[in-house]
């Protein structure tokens, strides 16, 4: 199956952020929002294969989100005029948000080092270019430039191309090095990019047996965790979908991360 999915955390004093109050503090009074998240899941694909579980993960992600603080926008099954609505209104919406997250569950694959969403109309017998149909990450990333806050994205997606093979120039895999990462911001504040794959440059990420993938699943069994750094996470995410695909499938991430960034708030 394939799946792309983009996360983005930070640590940062957000009572200063004038964010709208969407979660309780410790004592139970309301607190701001941690930031802004995007999630998308698509599955329900009209002219390349369909996959059972982007829905099922995008819709448990943003629910986890939400008890989080997060502001949350779901998209579930988007076209790509729904796709690139949803993302420019994501990019523009509250650009002084300590933490940016777009998580994306679906189809996904590179060409020429550039990495892309599949929309759910995607239809490579259409006659139109084919990277026309589809959402480059590298613009969405370039979008959020001008925040100074943090961007993680993580990729969930099956390493095969649903595309026709006569696209013989895509690769089943984005490389690592084929997603830009923007430079951290400025000292003082947890500031920077990292992006975390499901599996390795050129392997396939597994559907699992079960309501998510086993890289999903992982990710929502820690997402919550208060103390825990994303880095850390991500370390506890790589190990467990590593030994529950008995060693085939190993996330893969690369950060430029300046600072501690913690999800579910700092230790207590």
């Amino acid at each position: 199956m394939g799946r792309l999915i983009l996360i983005a955390v930070a640590s940062i004093a957000l009572a200063a952020c004038g964010l709208p109050a969407t979660a309780n503090d410790d004592r139970g009074n309301v607190a701001p929002a941690r930031g802004t998240a995007l999630v998308i899941g698509n599955g329900a694909y009209a002219h390349v294969r369909r996959l059972p579980n982007p829905a099922n993960d995008a819709r448990a992600i943003a629910s986890a989100l939400r008890d989080l603080g997060f502001d949350v926008a779901e998209g579930i099954d988007l076209d790509r005029t729904a796709m690139a609505q949803s993302v420019a209104d994501f990019v523009h919406r509250r650009p002084d948000a300590p933490i940016a997250l777009l998580f994306y569950a679906g189809h996904g694959l590179t060409v020429d080092r550039t990495t892309y969403l599949v929309p759910t109309d995607v239809d490579p017998a259409s006659g139109t270019a084919i990277l026309s149909q589809l959402i480059d990450l590298d613009t969405i990333l370039a979008g959020l430039d001008d925040r100074s806050g943090v961007k993680v994205v993580l990729f969930d997606a099956s390493r095969d191309n649903p595309l026709p093979k006569r696209i013989a120039r895509v690769q089943v895999a984005p490389a690592a090095g084929g997603v830009t990462i923007q430079a951290p911001g400025p000292p003082g504040s947890a500031s920077g990019t990292v992006i975390s794959y499901a599996t390795r440059p050129g392997e396939q990420a597994l559907d699992g047996t079960g309501p998510h993938s086993p890289f999903s699943a992982a990710i929502l069994r820690h997402l919550a965790r208060r103390g825990l750094e994303v880095q850390q996470m991500l370390t506890l995410v790589r190990t467990e979908v590593n030994e529950a695909t008995k060693g085939q499938q190993l996330p893969w991430s690369i950060s430029n991360l300046v600072g501690e960034v913690f999800l579910a708030g700092p230790p207590r």
